[in-house]
């Protein structure tokens, strides 16, 4: 493996909120939206940003706004997402208080609010508490049936019941409020994730909408997938089998302007991917905005490869090597997740979670080789399953020689056609086939919980070390004494294998490391390849156990082992008591020194 640490240099995960940064020219997509949101003729409208979980619709709306939000302009934004109210009160009348406080906050602004206008506020934000009150209780345990003012008031304490505590009329009240606000040029009210409330606050969201706030000086803009948007309204419908066909009616009838996100091509996957690994490398915000401004005038020109023809030197050399990372997972990743920005940073994310695990367990990989193993990990999970057979058979090596060599695979190799997605899987640089592979893929084996096989050890040698992995004493010791009589070549496999299986289980160094120790003691060769494979063991992950079942227990073992705790002990990962363990262990007056 390549001396290289794994995965990419040093990062923050990337979040899974709402990009503060616009890297995918969505403010082309968010403008016509702010177009239509200016036309005062179009009042009252309701627009639809459009498009697949993931695909950036919170995105746009932020972009969208932040251009509407301007200090002391005579736009009221609301932002909400119905999703998160509370499902025992009114959705309708939860939405509506909403809109009723952002203006009534801007509103008081103002010196010089009349008493009418906020004896009207309190009027209509008085309809909305007993609207939710209402709900509420007929919700509850408290009443079988709808509830009448005087049960309400009853149980909420108080006497203040309104003439018609309804909302009928709420519209006609609500526009004439708006009319006596002349500083408030237009109220918008934003909202998020409409596709991941139930059924019931989809439809409820959507008639609070059409039949109360639809009204002059009002506008709308809803994020949502119109699948499950549709699918949601079309309960309503059912059982006829004109559900979905209503359903899609009755969205068109709310949504008057609908504006679909775009999924990404080739060349923005790649810049998407590239811009976002950019992040670690760049403190300067002026030189990484220079970088998206260049991008945003590709796509102006119509280039298909957005990063192309970027000025010398905007690319720090150390982030060359993410540069080519995405250039390289762009054209299977574009495919296979579909050109979605969530997607890709959750791919990103996983890759960075998996580079500090490798890194922790010892496992060296190059950044790109371990990028190639994810995408086969994740995009193509049974080609996965496949490559894991051929580790536990021992065949991996060839395997993929022969499919990255593109050569013609015996019969029955990986499939009966060699595997479309496996053979240009392998095409990915770099080549893997003369990497030894074992311990990354055993690890991502077991975190996915699919058995991985043991290294490619004979079964009578397979058989044995798991006897020197035994938790019981009498079977390991016995194991001990028959591994220690095999040939060299035997025992060397048998250390390799044992010091894999202490890398993906270090709760358990006592057991493998009294096993390790034996079989080191037996002779140089093999003590030396112990204590090389044990050099890539995350220190900070060693228990008092470790050093003293390699040292302490064993009465002779070799220099290479001594040594190697030796080169532990400076290290300030070290755990105190492993440190204590490990002084004992090698020093002067330990059983290692002997």
């Amino acid at each position: 493996m390549s001396e290289e640490a794994v995965g990419p240099s040093p990062t923050p995960l990337w979040s899974d909120n709402p990009a503060s940064r616009d890297l995918l020219g969505f403010a082309d997509i968010a403008a016509p939206a702010l177009e239509a949101l200016a036309r005062e003729k179009l009042d009252p409208v309701t627009i639809g940003v459009v498009g697949w979980w993931g695909s950036g619709k919170s995105t746009i709306l932020r972009l969208i706004e932040t251009s509407l939000r301007e200090p002391g302009g005579g736009i009221v934004v609301v932002d909400t997402r119905p999703w998160e109210y509370d499902p025992a009160t009114d959705p309708k009348a939860t939405l509506i208080a909403e809109v009723l406080t952002a203006l009534q906050a801007r509103a008081s602004e103002s010196k010089t609010l009349g008493q009418d206008v906020k004896e009207q506020f309190a009027k209509l934000a008085g309809r909305v508490r007993w609207s939710k009150a209402i709900t509420l209780v007929a919700n509850s345990a408290l009443s079988v049936s709808l509830p009448t003012i005087d049960h309400i008031t009853g149980i909420f304490g108080s006497g203040d019941s309104p003439t018609d505590p309804t909302l009928q009329g709420f519209r006609e009240e609500f526009a004439e409020l708006l009319e006596k606000l002349p500083q408030i040029e237009r109220v918008i009210v934003v909202v998020d994730d409409l596709d991941r409330c139930l059924p019931t606050s989809v439809i409820a969201t959507l008639e609070a909408i059409k039949l109360f706030l639809s009204v002059p000086k009002m506008a709308f803009v809803l994020a949502y997938d119109d699948r499950l948007v549709t699918h949601a309204i079309a309960e309503r419908y059912q059982p006829s089998t004109r559900a979905l066909e209503m359903a899609s009616e009755y969205l068109e009838k709310i949504v008057q302007i609908p504006v679909p996100v775009p999924t990404l091509g080739l060349g923005d996957t790649e810049a998407y991917l590239a811009l976002t690994l950019l992040e670690t490398h760049v403190d300067d915000d002026e030189a990484y905005a220079s970088i998206v401004s260049h991008c945003d005038h590709q796509r102006h020109r119509g280039e298909s490869r957005i990063l192309d023809k970027l000025p010398a030197g905007a690319v720090p050399n150390s982030a060359q090597s993410d540069f080519q990372l995405a250039a390289m997972l762009a054209p299977i990743l574009y495919r296979e997740l579909g050109g979605n920005p969530r997607r890709l940073k959750r791919f990103l994310n996983a890759y960075w979670i998996r580079s500090s695990i490798a890194g922790r367990r010892g496992i060296k990989l190059d950044p790109a080789a371990l990028a190639k193993l994810m995408v086969l990990e994740q995009v193509y999970p049974e080609e996965f399953g496949r490559v894991l057979g051929w580790l536990s058979d021992g065949e991996l090596p060839n395997r993929l020689g022969d499919l990255e060599g593109a050569k013609k695979p015996a019969k029955g190799a990986a499939g009966a056609d060699g595997s479309a997605k496996l053979r240009e899987w392998a095409q990915l640089k770099p080549a893997l086939g003369g990497v030894d592979l074992g311990p990354y893929l055993r690890l991502a084996a077991s975190l996915h919980h699919v058995a991985a096989g043991a290294v490619a050890l004979r079964a009578d040698l397979r058989e044995l070390a798991d006897e020197l992995s035994s938790r019981g004493d009498a079977a390991r010791k016995k194991a001990q004494k028959a591994a220690s009589a095999r040939s060299l070549d035997d025992r060397i496999d048998l250390v390799r294998d044992l010091v894999r299986r202490l890398r993906e289980e270090p709760q358990r160094q006592g057991d493998y490391g009294e096993s390790i120790g034996v079989l080191g003691r037996t002779s140089a060769e093999v003590g030396t390849e112990a204590a090389n494979l044990l050099r890539e063991f995350d220190v900070s992950f060693v228990r008092p156990a470790l050093p003293i079942r390699l040292v302490v227990d064993v009465k002779t073992p070799t220099p290479a082992m001594v040594e190697l705790l030796r080169e532990w002990l400076p290290s300030d990962r070290l755990q105190p008591q492993a440190r204590r363990a490990i002084e004992e262990a090698a020093g002067d007056g330990g059983g290692g020194a002997a």
